[in-house]
């Protein structure tokens, strides 16, 4: 299934050969600059299990027919990618998806509206439709349908399934154990290292790509070696600016844009550490106060840990040894300490598993105790990893559809 996304999305990247992180099927990945293949080169001469690849993204650096057929074209390394791309040549819903769906003709799209809950008919034994609230006029209408996916964004989805209560289930849909939102977890970008390089002077950097330099977990992979559990990978960015004055006009500003002023070299890297779900960091609806559409508002209850502290620790101590080896200066430290929420990448509150005791969602994703309801957005999750896991999210939601469909088809939906 990782493989059905990875074509039908397209990722550039490389085949690295690296078991914490498998190789897929990429388009052509994008070049290193100068000071990326140095640091690579330097973590390859004196480490075994410490590389720099190219960050793999996804990005059509060579598009094929799938992506024409769906009317996206190739990057063109603008880096504006925030703004929304007219050539579509990073994969959005908005690029790819979304118009692939509205060309089968089933496909119906409803703006300003709110999932507020899912009905469940105790009857029936199982979910019917979805209460959802016109964000414009406030008004509540149910849609009814066989099956349910629930992929709101994981706080969210959290939210509509707490907040589908019913005689069955008095504390959200599903919830028969109380695990519904709890082992919530995230990815801890806190920490950076930077730092100068005075080499390669006769390099410099015309143009753009959409990504850079990525150093792949290299702690407690084949054995426990560190006093923290899981681990963390980091960028790696090398870049150098052109200080050049454009001040003037004429014969002066000519010869200063003929002679750029360029700065040294600046390398940085932000790790991406893995955060560990525990039953005390959930969501919880507050009864007693609601939003603007009468949803009632989320209590987010989640903080950083001393494992979390030892794992920064750990990265500022192994970037700059690294950095140091490589022969960079003015080497320094960062943690912005900002709070839990400030990172990326939420995950949690209506994990998978097989045991109904301890997990809301069986290996398809659908829901253990209401089976016509899925769940496959960032909420599923039971651990983080240390990669962005939106791919992720994408082959499991392709798995639990094809799943879904035979079951119909089998008339167990």
């Amino acid at each position: 299934w990782y493989t059905y996304v990875e074509r039908f999305a397209g990722i550039a990247g490389n085949r690295d050969g690296l078991p914490q992180l498998p190789d897929g099927d990429f388009l052509p990945g994008y070049p290193l600059n100068a000071l990326e293949d140095y640091f690579a080169q330097q973590l390859k001469s004196r480490f075994t299990n410490r590389h720099v690849i190219s960050a793999r993204c996804a990005h059509l650096s060579e598009p094929q027919p799938i992506h024409l057929e769906q009317g996206r074209a190739q990057c063109q390394n603008r880096v504006l990618c925030q703004r929304g791309c007219p050539f579509g040549g990073y994969f959005s819903s908005n690029s790819s998806t979304l118009p692939w769906a509205q060309k089968t003709g089933k496909l119906t799209i409803l703006p300003y509206s709110i999932a507020e809950s899912v009905i469940y008919d105790e009857d029936l034994g199982k979910a019917t439709g979805v209460s959802v609230i016109n964000a414009q006029t406030k008004e509540r209408t149910d849609y009814y349908a066989k099956i349910i996916f629930v992929n709101a964004s994981a706080f969210h989805t959290n939210q509509i399934l707490l907040n589908s209560t019913s005689g069955r289930f008095p504390g959200g849909l599903g919830n028969d154990h109380g695990l519904l939102g709890t082992h919530i977890a995230f990815h801890n970008y806190r920490a950076k290292v930077t730092a100068d390089y005075d080499g390669l002077a006769e390099f410099s950097i015309d143009g753009r790509t959409p990504t850079g330099g990525y150093i792949p977990r290299f702690r407690n992979l084949e054995k426990q070696d560190t006093d923290f559990l899981r681990g963390y990978a980091a960028t790696f960015n090398g870049s150098r600016y052109d200080n050049t004055d454009t001040s003037g006009f004429g014969i002066s500003l000519k010869e200063q844009l003929a002679s750029p002023g360029l700065t040294g070299w600046k390398a940085g890297s932000h790790m991406m550490g893995e955060t560990i779900p525990k039953k005390e960091s959930r969501i919880k609806l507050l009864k007693n106060k609601s939003d603007a559409w009468g949803m009632p508002l989320v209590s987010i209850s989640v903080n950083y840990d001393d494992n979390d502290e030892k794992m920064i620790k750990d990265f500022h101590e192994q970037l700059s040894d690294m950095y140091q080896k490589a022969g960079f200066t003015n080497i320094q430290k960062h943690d912005s300490h900002q709070a839990p929420g400030l990172d990326i990448h939420e995950m949690g509150g209506v994990r998978m598993g097989n045991d109904p005791n301890t997990s809301l969602l069986n290996k398809f994703n659908q829901l253990h105790h209401c089976k016509n309801v899925f769940v496959t957005d960032g909420a599923c999750m039971t651990s983080t990893s240390t990669q962005n896991p939106s791919l992720t999210y994408m082959a499991l939601t392709a798995r639990a559809v094809d799943y879904a469909v035979n079951e119909i088809n089998k008339k167990n939906l």
